[in-house]
């Protein structure tokens, strides 16, 4: 385990990094999640009636990290687990997010090394069908638009998920020869931070990046896991101009806004 005065070096390093465009950033060591971490902040700032700026939760190990439908997120240390916060968005622009910020995410890895990275919708960031990392977007509407962005990424190596040991995960450390985990760390942090503030102002061009990224292509049989646990196998037919995906099935068209592509 590091020592604590390599942690500190660690985190003083990501706050520069992010703060040419995040004002408030909080590093830690370990916590339950940077997602239920980002809500109290939340929570914290309407309760209290205070002006919470643009902020950004980082850690580095996580005991309860949360994935999409409610999925835990595997989170050991060696991992980069951060949480985007801002608020009084446009609710169009909260809509797409999902697609901002994993086109955000490539963008960081691409810049890093990493490369034959696509994404699979609607926002898992794939090496060779392995999962580097993934996306999970959280609106809170009330008084004040908020919007929380979470993101995980494996830096130092890739867990074991769902017992399948790490056939179905990879890590930045089996695909970028040079660099560490601080510096990696410190690289996706500047990346991302400056990449969402764009994004969230003007979207279009991370969407149009995100398009481009997938790896489905239309003819493709895949199966649709919806939120219910319920599957839908069809051939990938394209997408709305929500994002939504076009899902073939036997010569049906169904128009897919939520779920994950299993297979």
């Amino acid at each position: 385990m590091e020592s604590r005065v390599d942690f500190h070096d660690g985190a003083r390093r990501l706050v520069a990094a992010a703060r040419p465009t995040i004002e408030n950033v909080l590093v830690l060591q370990r916590t339950d999640s940077t997602h239920a971490g980002a809500l109290r902040l939340i929570e914290q700032a309407e309760t209290e009636e205070i002006i919470l700026p643009t902020s950004l939760v980082i850690a580095v190990e996580q005991d309860q990290g949360l994935g999409r439908a409610g999925r835990t997120w595997i989170s050991p240390a060696g991992g980069l687990y951060l949480n985007w916060i801002t608020a009084s968005l446009d609710p169009q622009i909260i809509a797409q997010l999902p697609m901002v910020a994993a086109a955000a995410a490539h963008e960081a890895l691409s810049r890093l090394g990493v490369e034959d990275l696509v994404v699979k919708w609607p926002n898992d960031l794939l090496v060779d069908g392995r999962k580097l990392a993934g996306v999970l977007v959280h609106a809170r509407h009330g008084a004040t638009k908020w919007v929380t962005v979470g993101i995980g990424i494996n830096l130092d190596h890739a867990p074991v998920i769902d017992g399948h040991g790490t056939a179905r995960t990879i890590a930045v450390a089996d695909l970028v020869a040079a660099g560490d985990f601080w510096s990696w760390a410190e690289t996706i942090v500047a990346i991302l931070a400056d990449e969402l503030h764009r994004g969230a102002a003007h979207p279009d061009e991370h969407i149009a990046r995100w398009r481009e990224c997938l790896h489905h292509r239309p003819g493709m049989e895949i199966v649709i896991r919806r939120g219910d646990g319920s599957q839908t196998r069809g051939r990938y037919a394209g997408l709305t101009d929500e994002g939504h995906l076009r899902l073939d099935v036997d010569g049906d068209e169904h128009i897919i806004s939520t779920g994950d592509v299993v297979e």
